[in-house]
């Protein structure tokens, strides 16, 4: 069994020499079927160390996939994996490499190597917990980007002091415009939060505010409560499956329909 056991894992491993060292291909895969391969270089300076290098591909295919990097949590999230495996990410060349080490100590630094590149496309398959834990980051971002100079943007403070006991996630303040106070809702307590905003805003602040809620999901409220919030607020948009219309929605209500169109 341990004989066979060794030829299944290494049959399936190709090395080739090449110009800067040798090119390993693992028995794993990536999600669009290639194997999970990479470099050993030889360093050019000292002979005897080398490291080891992937092709430069793995973190430009993750971002092409819509893994976001700059976001604070997926960035802290690659930091700590790399950490781990004791390598870096070079921005400069795109490449995920171990520092120079001894050549003799390369084919166990290859295996925990091979485990990194494995892991990192374990951002591919994200729970709905991490999703939900970066929701907000990249609604934000994506707010902000649109919305651009146009308006003022601020987080996770109250709309005024006459409506301090609601905190919004964002509110944006247009030239000539109603502010706008959006809520990142991933549950319903914080659409009731939105409701009550708004009711405390007409009724008795008497202060023009238009509140938006972003659900991060449809299936976060009932039907009835769906009911509720679209007759209470400004608006009610969808995250999931349609984030460009829901950051556009949001954008008109900050700056208008005849803004846009200008």
């Amino acid at each position: 069994m341990k004989a066979e056991i060794c030829r299944a894992f290494c049959n399936e491993i190709s090395v080739k020499e090449v110009p800067a060292g040798l090119a390993v291909s693992t028995a794993f895969r990536r999600s669009d079927g290639d194997a999970i391969s990479f470099y050993v270089v030889r360093s050019k300076e000292v002979a005897g160390l080398a490291r080891l290098e992937d092709d430069g591909t793995t973190i430009p295919y993750l971002e092409a996939c819509g893994v976001d990097f700059e976001t604070q949590t997926r960035q802290r999230a690659l930091e700590e994996l790399l950490s781990e495996y004791h390598a870096e990410h070079d921005a400069d060349e795109n490449t995920i490499r171990t520092a120079e080490m001894k050549e003799s100590e390369i084919p166990r630094a290859a295996l925990g190597f091979a485990a990194l590149l494995l892991r990192l496309f374990d951002f591919l398959l994200l729970t709905q917990d991490h999703v939900e834990s970066t929701f907000k980051e990249d609604a934000v971002k994506q707010i902000k980007s649109a919305i651009g100079m146009r308006a003022t943007v601020t987080e996770n403070s109250p709309v005024s002091e006459r409506l301090a006991e609601v905190i919004p996630d964002v509110v944006l303040r247009a030239d000539a415009r109603d502010p706008v106070a959006v809520f990142l809702s991933q549950s319903p307590s914080r659409v009731h939060e939105a409701i009550f905003l708004q009711m405390a805003a007409l009724y008795e602040a008497k202060q023009p505010l238009s509140v938006v809620v972003l659900l991060e999901r449809e299936s976060t409220l009932s039907r009835e409560m769906h009911r509720r919030a679209r007759n209470r607020v400004g608006v009610v948009a969808s995250w999931d499956g349609d984030q460009t219309a829901a950051v556009l929605r949001i954008e008109r209500e900050v700056i208008g329909s005849q803004a846009l169109m200008n």
